[in-house]
């Protein structure tokens, strides 16, 4: 009976690992990814090329809400792969018309005042300080390649010259 005692007690405990190891259920594996914070993409964005900011964002909370502002140059050109190219050195902020926080991404409307033209673009967190963003309304011709996501950082709140 001093020998069985061990031997059960090993095979209970065993059992209870195996259970805590198996994988995901069905059920678990089709849950909805978990919807990030807007306390998550506040703060200022930048992204390079070529060793110069180019492309910049300032997103400040307030309340329940993200408002802020978007910095473009006034002209950019991709490659055939879809990567950026070129960017020209002029210039542009706009404030941001709506700001949208969905399941896994940012959605970001700026309307230029000149055009009237409404821009969207879709940022996407990759980890605490980097993201990602994209167009998500760029008047492209059908042969031309689709733009690649732009990779942004996080960068200090005296990084982007706030706009007055």
């Amino acid at each position: 009976m001093k020998r069985f005692m061990p031997v059960v007690l090993l095979m209970v405990s065993l059992a209870g690992i195996g259970s805590a190891q198996t994988s995901m259920t069905p059920a678990m594996q089709n849950a909805p990814s978990r919807k990030s914070s807007l306390t998550e993409y506040a703060g200022p964005w930048i992204s390079v090329f070529h060793g110069h900011t180019w492309f910049s964002i300032r997103l400040v909370k307030q309340g329940t809400q993200l408002t802020g502002t978007i910095q473009i140059p006034a002209g950019f050109t991709f490659d055939n792969s879809g990567d950026l190219k070129s960017v020209s050195d002029d210039r542009s902020t706009y404030a941001l018309d709506n700001v949208t926080l969905e399941t896994d991404y940012l959605l970001l409307r700026a309307t230029n005042p000149r055009t009237r033209q409404t821009d969207s673009y879709i940022m996407q967190l990759t980890s605490a300080n980097t993201a990602e963003i994209k167009m998500d309304s760029i008047p492209m011709s059908p042969e031309m390649p689709q733009p690649k996501p732009w990779k942004l950082n996080r960068v200090g709140p005296m990084a982007i010259a706030p706009v007055h």
